[in-house]
């Protein structure tokens, strides 16, 4: 394994010393006294043992025999006796394996816990609380400015406190005794001057007795526990108890204690005279406090239990319990003990032995981290030195660092050696697969005969498949001259794009990626049977998030475009890359348009393709609220029409009002952030266009659907729901068919709009003759379809997108070359994902790259001793996990701030002189502390991430007042519109040291909108509000954090949920298992009502594309119209229906056998047809008064993939419903979700 970096140290150094402030946050661990308004049960809040508290019964009601109505009589005895709450307890299950003979075993446990003792104030923490100008308080009748005559109880209230988050100020301190509100002990206060009242009889002047808290730790060890293997339970309490409950008398003996009031004082309140001296101070008292107190004892017990497992092993429990009862009355006392933590030392005839997971076949890499020291209870167990085991409530575990694998013979892979010659490195590389694969052969030899063999084989067959297909790539680029060109101007295109950054290769995964799929490529022009087969698989890229997955693909995405160009494709689609969630696409936008800027400047400067091919340029294809769909109307969002923002241009004023809704703000050209929306006039385009003097380029981006379909760009992005398309839009055609006009100034269209191009007639009269047609466009399939974040589509998502995938197949296949579009997916968690595969498209499933055999080590990737992140875990006591979150987020916010602004920073994160590599500079920690500044907090509700953004805005308002300059935040979910992210991305990205910090965004809150997508090297501290419902979700999330630096994850559980209180007792093993946590994704496309749901689209979709066909005769408008579909219907319903009843069947089932099972196929199709015969084919047969064809189906088309019908409601009872969320972990705080 390699050797850890020194800057690797040195971040690791920055994230223990975070780690550390969290502990001493949360449970106090630097102790020492804390002044009011501070308490304990407020601020410490793991490794609490809280006492158990009385819970009133109902009466039980006494039946009359006569009337069957419950007795009135106060003399009988029916109340059931009160009900004491179950004891809060700290456990360890660890396995031990005695002597043969043996009944007992010895266990040695230390315990160490802290109580907090409250003490008076002394007489200057009393006048600060009281306020530094309280010898200037006067009595009201001596006051000049008095106003005598003030309403009764105008002047005379108590300040109120606001209600803050834990951990910034308790709630409102005061409480009702007797119908009258008094505040506690330790509110503070200041003083309550009265004024005159009625009768204006003077009144003293009052301030309130003010106490503190002081910790005191206890350390009990070499308890002895006598623990029988028959069963029995034994408990250890007297001498646990004793050693407490002295240091607690021993507090109440001492004068400073604080005591309950004397019987004969009401509140805590005393004339401010109490403060002029000592003497006064003990005065008063000694008037108010009893003078002697017995305290109420803390009584904990420490217990042991062994159970028989066989094989002459136990499985033991130690758990620590504090079986204190709360007394009904209020008491002045706090009767838990903090911060618990316990240590079993093993008794020598009776070792603890690990615990060991029983692995399935398929995870043998795993043998050597399959075991655990044992399992906690409220906390995580650990082994020790000394072969014992311990608590602990903070754990940590490290994930490291991955990266490319080294290999003797392969030189570096940079772009520009790839642009000269690229097949002296590919040779070097595939003479390395071959030798992996001798290592491959020869751990299969050694393993023979083991229960994972078949699994070793597996693994061995997808390693030589690799191989084979990275083969036959480098084979088609040295047969075909343009594929070589374009691939070296691919290279050439990264090189450009990186300039000046610290890289200069592709990752050796990477290469190979690319590499192995450039036969997809060469299948639309080659006949060779393998090649060609390359278009019957679907591809799913697996590496962890942060990778490179994104790069691995835009490799492939700009030599495909230089491949179709050189092969004679001047326009239309190459490639369509599609996301879950519009979101998504927000850095994928930027990066692709960057490499696309260079990539067209090399095929402008090289005269790739013919002078009047289209230039390269990207579509983005999301409509609905996000862009426009037709530019003419209004979309409901920021997009007003075109007319209206015509008339914001003549004023002016259209700049400033879309300030925020570019997509893009810096520039892919010059790299200045000069980028502005505009409108082209004259070409009815909106455009994004760079306002520096010496570049001043409009950016080759087409953001409405409307100018997609017009100038058919060489990269579409979309979402998956915009596949529902070709159901509403005929212009759809044009992706497998091409266009059939051309306007010379507005584009390329299919159906005329009123005897016009798309813009419409009033932006674009008729032309008499109409529009000359387009030039036909060789081969408009796109090459390539990419999927990114597979892994998002599941459940409906996934079943929906799976039909309409069987329909663009089917469509694709009745273009130009008859062949469909290469799929390629991408996700950073996936497991069985054959199954979905084979669901959604209906081709042979294949994963890249291959895992290997050896655990963090294949052919492609190595595991260093360099840390990728840090995760820690925080079970709270009784605490919203919200609340503890804003806690956490606020706190490391708050101590990179104080720690930048330390002049002795340095000494404070102790980093060891040899972690440097000279004399470190303020400059040098300026540095390193800048990546720790951006925090997110993680939420799975907006009404958890408004508490987390109320904590950030009170900790802004307190760094301001102290003088360290305000925190800028802001909060991310999926109300917020495209430019906001895209503007909190950059933001992130721009600042720098130049940046005054009080302009850096340094604290983001998100919902799940920033789980994906979001990669920003700076954002190295992660604070997660429970956990998501899924380990993907947990890696998705967590990934964000970590990706260049090392990474600190704080995930704050919710002890109410039994699911997270599971997973943090399993911390350190479900971290070491995250990906083999990840669940398969859920999808069944042939579920029994989703047809019925699709029928519809597809069938007007089908149409569509009919409409294309001479041979059917249809409108040269299309059929979008009603009018104009049933006039075409009832003439050619014959041919029309013959047809759809032929297609229908091939959209449903997928062509390549041996995919699918084929009854489940016939079913599905049987279902379909059998909607379309019986129900559909009639319904758009009747005459209907409406306007569009979508509207004469009985069922509207899917308009997008979350279409759903609306739930039903139905309710449970309370009890019901609190044990489901207990269960289940759902909306355990009462919110939403």
């Amino acid at each position: 394994m390699l050797e850890q970096s020194k800057v690797n140290k040195r971040e690791r150094s920055v994230v223990e010393w975070l780690r550390l402030r969290l502990g001493s946050r949360l449970a106090d661990r630097e102790g020492g006294v804390h002044a009011a308004p501070w308490q304990p049960r407020d601020n410490v809040i793991i490794g609490v043992l809280s006492p158990r508290r009385v819970k009133s019964s109902p009466p039980l009601a006494v039946v009359g025999e006569d009337t069957g109505q419950p007795e009135s009589n106060p003399q009988s005895d029916t109340s059931p006796p009160p009900r004491v709450g179950e004891a809060a307890s700290m456990g360890l299950d660890f396995k031990v394996r005695p002597k043969p003979g043996q009944s007992t075993i010895s266990l040695g446990v230390d315990v160490n816990l802290a109580i907090y003792l409250e003490e008076i104030a002394p007489l200057e923490g009393q006048r600060k609380y009281h306020g530094e100008d309280f010898f200037h308080i006067k009595p009201a009748s001596e006051d000049p400015e008095s106003n005598s005559e003030s309403a009764p109880g105008e002047n005379d209230s108590l300040p109120e406190l606001p209600a803050r988050l834990i951990g910034s100020g308790p709630a409102s301190p005061f409480r009702e005794i007797d119908g009258e509100t008094v505040a506690p002990n330790d509110a503070p206060v200041s003083a309550k001057v009265s004024k005159i009242g009625k009768g204006k009889a003077a009144k003293t002047p009052t301030t309130r007795l003010m106490s503190q808290w002081r910790r005191e730790s206890l350390k009990l060890e070499a308890l002895e526990l006598e623990c029988a293997l028959s069963g029995e339970v034994q408990i250890l309490s007297t001498s646990l108890s004793a050693v407490i409950n002295e240091a607690i008398r021993a507090h109440y003996s001492r004068p400073e204690a604080m005591r309950p009031l004397r019987d004969d004082v009401r509140t805590n309140t005393m004339p401010v005279e109490a403060l002029d001296s000592e003497a006064a101070l003990d005065g008063q008292i000694n008037r108010m406090l009893v003078a002697e107190f017995d305290p109420e004892p803390l009584e904990l017990e420490l217990a042991a239990f062994a159970q028989s497992l066989g094989n002459d092993e136990y499985l033991v429990r130690v758990t620590l319990s504090n079986v204190t009862i709360l007394p009904q009355k209020p008491i002045s006392q706090d009767l838990s003990a903090y911060d618990c933590q316990i240590v079993v030392h093993a008794d020598p005839s009776a070792p603890i032995v690990p615990q060991r997971f029983e692995l399935p076949p398929d995870q043998y890499r795993m043998e050597s981290i399959a075991t655990v020291a044992g399992r906690g209870t409220a906390c995580v167990a650990l082994g020790t030195d000394d072969g014992g085991i311990r608590s602990e409530t903070l754990p940590i575990y490290e994930q490291m660092v991955t990266r490319p694998r080294i290999h003797r013979g392969i030189p570096e892979l940079r772009w520009e050696s790839l642009a000269t010659d690229p097949f002296p490195i590919l040779i070097a590389i595939e003479a390395a697969m071959e030798d992996y694969l001798r290592e491959f052969e020869k751990r299969l030899r050694e393993d023979k005969g083991t229960p994972h063999e078949n699994e070793l084989k597996r693994g061995r067959d997808q390693f030589a498949d690799e191989l084979r297909r990275f083969r036959l790539g480098r084979t088609v680029l040295a047969n075909d001259a343009s594929l070589e060109q374009a691939f070296r101007l691919a290279n050439e295109s990264f090189a450009i794009t990186n300039q000046g950054k610290r890289f200069d290769t592709w990752r050796l995964f990477q290469l190979v990626y690319i590499v192995s799929h450039i036969p997809d490529l060469a299948a639309r022009e080659s006949t060779d049977p393998e090649v060609r087969d390359e278009l019957n698989y679907a591809d799913v890229l697996w590496f962890p998030a942060g990778g490179g997955k994104t790069e691995a693909y835009l490799g492939l995405i700009v030599t495909g475009l230089f491949y179709d160009r050189l092969r004679g494709k001047h326009a239309g689609v190459s490639a369509w890359m599609r996301f879950p969630l519009r979101m998504l696409s927000v850095q994928q936008l930027t990066r692709m348009l960057r490499v696309l800027v260079a990539a067209e400047n090399l095929r402008d400067e090289r005269s790739i393709g013919s002078p009047d091919d289209d230039p390269f340029a990207l579509g983005y294809l999301v409509g609905g609220p996000g862009t426009p769909n037709a530019l003419s109307f209004d979309n409901g969002s920021w997009w007003k029409g075109w007319d209206r923002e015509v008339r914001n241009v003549r004023k002016g004023e259209f700049q400033e009002i879309h300030e925020k809704d570019r997509l893009v703000t810096k520039c892919p050209y010059c790299r200045a952030k000069s980028v502005v929306m505009d409108l082209d006039l004259d070409n009815i385009r909106v455009l994004h266009r760079c306002t520096n003097d010496v570049c001043g380029k409009v950016l080759p981006l087409y953001i409405s659907d409307e100018e997609v379909f017009r100038y058919l760009p060489a990269v579409v992005v979309s979402t998956v729901d915009k596949l529902t398309g070709y159901t509403w839009f005929g212009e759809y055609t044009t992706f497998t068919h091409g266009p059939r006009y051309r306007c010379s100034k507005h584009g390329y269209f299919v159906f005329p709009r009123k005897g016009t191009c798309l813009v419409g007639r009033d932006n674009c009269p008729p032309v008499r003759g109409g529009h000359p047609a387009a030039r036909p466009i060789k081969d408009p399939v796109p090459a390539l379809t990419i999927q990114d974040e597979m892994h998002l589509l599941k459940e409906e998502l996934g079943a929906f997108s799976g039909h309409y995938e069987g329909l663009i197949a089917e469509l694709q296949r009745g273009g130009p070359s008859g062949l469909p579009s290469k799929i390629l997916a991408a996700s950073a968690t996936i497991v069985q994902y054959e199954d979905q595969l084979r669901q959604v498209y209906g081709r042979r499933p294949r994963a890249f790259p291959s895992q290997g055999f050896k655990l963090g080590e294949t052919f492609y990737v190595e595991t260093t001793r360099n840390i990728r992140r840090v995760f820690l875990g925080v079970l709270p006591n009784y605490r919203r996990k919200a609340d503890v979150a804003a806690t956490v987020q606020t706190e490391l916010a708050r101590a990179i701030t104080l720690l930048e602004d330390d002049p002795g920073r340095l000494a404070e994160l102790q980093i060891p002189p040899d972690d440097w590599e000279g004399l470190p500079t303020d400059a040098d920690v300026d540095k390193l502390l800048f990546d720790y500044e951006v925090s997110l907090g993680y939420v799975n509700s907006k009404t958890h991430g408004a508490k987390l953004d109320e904590e950030l805005s009170f900790l802004s308002s307190a760094l301001t007042s102290e003088g360290h300059g305000q925190l800028s935040t802001q909060v991310l979910t999926g109300q917020v519109p495209i430019p906001d992210l895209a503007d909190a991305i950059e933001r992130v990205e721009e600042d720098s040291l130049v940046t005054p910090r009080p302009d850096r965004l340094r604290a983001l809150v998100g919902t799940s909108v920033v789980s994906h997508g979001v990669d920003l090297d700076r954002l190295n501290n992660l604070v997660m509000a429970g956990m998501p419902t899924t380990a993907a979700d947990y890696i998705q999330v967590t990934a964000r954090s970590g990706r260049t630096h090392v990474g600190l994850v704080a995930t704050v559980y919710d002890g109410n949920a039994a699911r997270e209180r599971s997973l943090f007792s399993n911390f350190m093993s479900f971290h070491s298992f995250l990906d083999q946590m990840v669940t398969p994704v859920p999808v069944n496309k042939y579920a029994f009502f989703v047809a019925d749901r699709t029928l519809p689209g597809i069938a007007l979709a089908l149409f569509h594309d009919m409409a294309r066909r001479a041979a059917h005769h249809a409108p040269v408008e299309g059929v979008r119209q009603a009018r104009d579909f049933q006039k075409w219907w009832n003439t050619y319903r014959a041919s029309i229906d013959a047809e759809i009843l032929q297609r229908l069947p091939l959209c449903y089932s997928m062509g390549i056998s041996g995919v699918n099972d084929p009854g489940m196929e016939k079913e599905l199709v049987e279902r379909a047809v059998a909607r379309w015969e019986q129900t559909e084919r009639n319904t758009i047969t009747a005459p209907a008064e409406v306007s569009k064809t979508v509207e004469l189906f009985k069922h509207l088309p899917l308009r997008n993939f979350r279409s759903i019908d609306e739930a039903s409601g139905f309710t449970t009872v309370i009890g019901s419903r609190d044990a489901f969320n207990a269960l289940t972990g759902r909306a355990t705080d009462d919110e939403d979700v």
